[in-house]
């Protein structure tokens, strides 16, 4: 049962998306009425602004990311129970968290309000604050403190299988102080495991478009935001700029994972290469725990500000509080909202169960096949560019499914993400749990399945939990 489910999952959820798109692109790079021409990729090359925007994008925010990550997680060795707080902040779609982040932090936003209110030095909107409305900064922003809580997460499941509390303490006795320790010992192991989650979060950083659409820069925007929009004008050259430009994504995505594949080693030439020559006091990572409450207090004023904006009638600037809370505009908008809201749900809810039951099925059938090391083809949706792969598929399908066909469609194009994601957070805890558990049922008389069902799943209910929440983020920010 397991192995036929487990080679479903690799031929519709795996090769056959994959393959299909990547081949299919091709196909239509090499049609002479719309395939690629040296001409058309002179002329995109020479736009280098969308390019360099794109690169600055790819490396920036996932680097930043990674070591604001890392210089937080060691709050995780301390205090366990932060790590629930992970879980809320990766069901906050990004579209939603995105806009509520612009309400709370931009020049007319609810901070500067507050700075108003209270000291009176910004009588109107400040024109040089640092984070605009539209910027790239403002996209570098937002993408650094969205994944900033799927890193942390990540870090988390490595950290459980790691002795670093015996290299903490076997490092501070040869004199190095608690943080040197976790930077010269702990961090380079960690950068080693990370490779594939830093590989999700740059190719996503890549061929992100809905967020550089809401607040980044339209002039120029990103390449994947430029894509996505030839992709949908209907003029010949529009459609080869497309295609040209989905196969520039693919080159910087392979340039950029093969830098990646390297950080592990750039980090152990350029830092710790460096010698320590004096001793540091040691410190209590108090500004770490600031971080992690800063970072709670930002996700749930996000949230605040997004239920104060979405009832309020009048909100002019300076003001602190809307004149009016009231619930017209939810009742006047939510005709039109009924509809895509319950498609969202659905989808969310669907492509989530599909993702976990998918990622389970693999990790049972390398369970009995007693392989515990990492499957790096699952994770391949993540490694291509979603702008290049997504367009395969429109060239693919084209207008060929009829009505009632599409949303299942729709529900596979997102099952093809959430099975990565349910794989890379679901691994650790399942490779990690003990088979004795399992023998001792199995001695109690129950059969293997019944023991499964009865201690196996139960016990991993808590990472279970925790996948569901980001799939289902998948699924609200895909919609």
């Amino acid at each position: 049962m397991v192995r036929t489910l487990s080679i479903v999952v690799w031929l519709l959820l795996i090769i056959l998306p994959v393959g299909s798109g990547v081949f299919f692109l091709m196909v239509t790079s090499f049609d002479p009425e719309t395939g690629v021409n040296l001409a058309t990729l002179t002329e995109l090359l020479a736009d280098y602004d969308s390019i360099a925007s794109s690169l600055i994008l790819a490396v920036a925010a996932p680097l930043v990311a990674c070591y604001l990550a890392l210089w937080m997680a060691p709050v995780l060795l301390k205090n366990v129970r932060l790590q629930q707080l992970l879980s809320p902040l990766l069901s906050i779609p990004h579209v939603a968290f995105a806009v509520g982040l612009m309400l709370l932090m931009s020049p007319s936003g609810w901070l500067i309000r507050l700075v108003e209110s209270v000291s009176g030095v910004f009588p109107a909107p400040p024109a040089s604050w640092p984070l605009s409305e539209k910027s790239l900064v403002t996209v570098i922003v937002v993408l650094v403190l969205k994944e900033l809580p799927f890193l942390l997460l990540m870090i988390s499941a490595q950290l459980k299988q790691l002795p670093v509390n015996s290299w903490m303490t076997q490092a501070q006795s040869y004199g190095y102080s608690e943080r040197q320790a976790w930077w010269r010992i702990v961090t380079p192991e960690l950068l080693r495991r990370l490779t594939l989650p830093m590989a999700a979060v740059i190719i996503y950083s890549l061929s992100v478009v809905d967020i550089p659409l809401l607040v980044g820069s339209n002039t120029p925007g990103v390449l994947a935001q430029r894509v996505y929009e030839w992709s949908f004008q209907f003029s010949s050259s529009s459609q080869i700029k497309a295609i040209t430009g989905a196969w520039v994504l693919l080159a910087m995505a392979l340039i950029l994972l093969l830098i990646n594949v390297r950080h592990y080693a750039l980090f152990r030439r350029f830092v710790l290469g460096k010698k320590v020559t004096h001793p540091v006091k040691p410190n209590t990572h108090k500004a770490s725990r600031y971080a992690w409450i800063l970072l709670g207090v930002l996700s749930l004023g996000v949230i605040v500000v997004l239920a104060l904006q979405s009832l309020a009638t009048h909100w002019f600037y300076p003001n602190l509080w809307p004149a009016e809370l009231t619930l017209e505009r939810w009742q006047s908008e939510w005709a039109y909202l009924a509809e895509p809201t319950v498609n969202s749900l659905w989808l969310a809810l669907l492509s989530a169960l599909v993702g976990t039951v998918a990622a389970i099925a693999l990790l049972q059938r390398q369970r009995q096949k007693a392989a515990a090391s990492f499957y790096w083809p699952v994770l391949v949706a993540l490694f291509i560019p979603q702008v290049p792969l997504v367009l395969g598929w429109q060239r693919l399908v084209g207008g060929q499914l009829s009505s009632g066909w599409q949303a299942w469609w729709v529900l596979w194009s997102h099952a093809v993400y959430t099975l990565p994601y349910a794989y890379l957070v679901l691994h650790g805890a399942y490779t990690r749990f003990n088979e004795q558990w399992l023998t001792r049922t199995q001695s109690l008389g129950y059969s293997y399945r019944a023991a499964w069902w009865r201690i196996m799943l139960p016990m991993l209910k808590q990472p279970i939990a925790v996948l569901l929440s980001t799939c289902q983020l998948n699924g609200w920010g895909k919609a």
